[in-house]
């Protein structure tokens, strides 16, 4: 498969917001980045460098192999009985489209819980997965295509799985080399699985968009036209192992739901899954990768040093590392030394597992406070401008996301529910990141 070089590349826009826009709504609001001065030493044969628009210079060796990364559809931090008294038989479809070309890719799924690591081991059938392109429809066409997803496939998909019985271990798939199926950068694609359960069984769920059909149709995940409704639900932790070429710039975001598409208003904020969150849309606007452990609702304590979570994705070499994770403790009313306590556990846990990556630490913006946790927000914040140690920089998304005039409440124009916030509040943030030049 012929690739273009990283500079001839063009991004597609996201939910109608041009990256122009997007530049101008970070001037309009005054955004400020904390940072210290510290840069990683050069290393000794390099590919490239140079300062990115940020003036970060990041440097790799010359030889440096593939890349191996993961995108997510939305981790689980939920389970349900789906069908307490009949077998299920079902079929679900997932949006996804990649910043970064495929030089291969496999399929991992696994029926466990991410936010809690519990592990559900009720007999499930996998009956089979495709993946293909995706048919567009216009934005802004209304109904379910106002996000300009349809749920159908364009074109007969490629098989990447044949019937499987899913393990406690979950399964993953043969790799699927480019000349079977090749997954091209800024490109909509359709993940089809069917699965089939005994009465009872506990299947680990994830808000995140799919198109799902539990009316016998396990065998229809590959069908021509449309398969199920659009909902908020999906079935299974479910991520794609891919690998990209040596210059492509890696992100790992951990965190809360702020770092992850979807709102309590979802009529109002539609969103195009996990395209729409913030470490996506970086992705797609910079021809990277962007590798999510956000779970919404988290608190610090879910990415605790031991927790299991950490080696979901197995080996990976991010340049970027951004830690997103208090709001909920403040929330729940966490006094201000545990959240910093639990929270630089996190930091020391990505310093041992990428010593290399920069660590990026953001700010809270506001949401639905009582007085007493206003408090403790504007504490943290104002602890996290110190730059804690092991934090490169601190990126001050509470700054570019409060409205000015109400300093406690989301800016109007990216407000969703209160709490979280719009396709264009994710845009802001992924404005605010800065790109490495590998």
């Amino acid at each position: 498969m012929e690739r273009r070089p990283v500079a001839e590349r063009r991004p597609r826009l996201l939910i109608g917001i041009a990256a122009a826009s997007a530049a101008l709504a970070l001037v309009a609001t005054g955004v400020s980045v904390w940072a210290v001065a510290s840069e990683p030493a050069p290393e000794p044969t390099l590919v490239a460098e140079g300062p990115g628009p940020s003036g970060l210079t990041l440097q790799r060796q010359a030889g440096s192999p593939e890349r191996t990364v993961d995108y997510s559809f939305g981790h689980t931090i939920d389970h349900v009985v789906p069908s307490p008294s009949a077998r299920l038989d079902a079929s679900m479809r997932v949006p996804f489209e990649l910043g970064a070309d495929a030089t291969a890719f496999r399929i991992h799924l696994r029926n466990w819980q991410f936010n809690t690591e519990e592990v559900f081991t009720d007999p499930v059938t996998i009956t089979g997965m495709a993946v293909g392109e995706q048919l567009a429809a216009p934005i802004g066409a209304g109904g379910a295509s106002v996000t300009g997803l349809t749920g159908q496939f364009d074109g007969t998909p490629v098989e990447v799985s044949a019937t499987v019985n899913l393990a406690a271990e979950g399964i993953v798939t043969d790799w699927i080399e480019p000349d079977r199926f090749a997954l091209e950068a800024h490109t909509g694609y359709l993940l089809g699985l069917g699965f089939t359960t005994p009465a009872g069984a506990t299947l680990a769920t994830t808000p995140g968009v799919s198109w799902l059909d539990t009316g016998g149709a396990s065998g229809r995940f590959a069908a021509a036209g449309a398969v199920g409704q659009p909902v908020s639900l999906g079935y299974f932790d479910v991520w794609i192992e891919y690998r990209v070429d040596p210059d492509v710039p890696v992100l790992v975001s951990v965190g809360h739901s702020l770092n992850a598409p979807g709102s309590y208003d979802e009529a109002a904020s539609p969103t195009r899954g996990q395209a729409t969150a913030w470490p996506q849309q970086w992705a797609l606007s910079n021809d990277a990768a962007a590798v999510t452990f956000a779970s919404p609702g988290a608190q610090t304590p879910v990415f605790a040093p031991a927790s299991a979570k950490w080696q979901e994705y197995g080996e990976l070499d991010p340049d970027v590392v951004t830690i997103w994770t208090a709001s909920n403790d403040i929330a729940h009313g966490r006094p201000l030394a545990d959240i910093q306590r639990d929270w630089s556990a996190i930091v020391s846990t990505v310093k041992r597992l990428w010593p290399d990556a920069r660590v990026y630490a953001m700010t809270e913006p506001p949401r639905d406070l009582g007085p007493a946790e206003e408090q403790t927000r504007l504490d943290w914040n104002a602890w996290l401008g110190l730059v804690p140690p092991g934090i490169d920089r601190v990126i001050d998304a509470d700054y570019a996301l409060r409205d000015p005039l109400q300093p406690s409440l989301l800016r109007p124009d990216v407000d969703a529910d209160g709490i979280h916030f719009s396709a264009r509040g994710h845009s802001i943030i992924a404005g605010l990141v800065p790109v490495p030049r590998l």
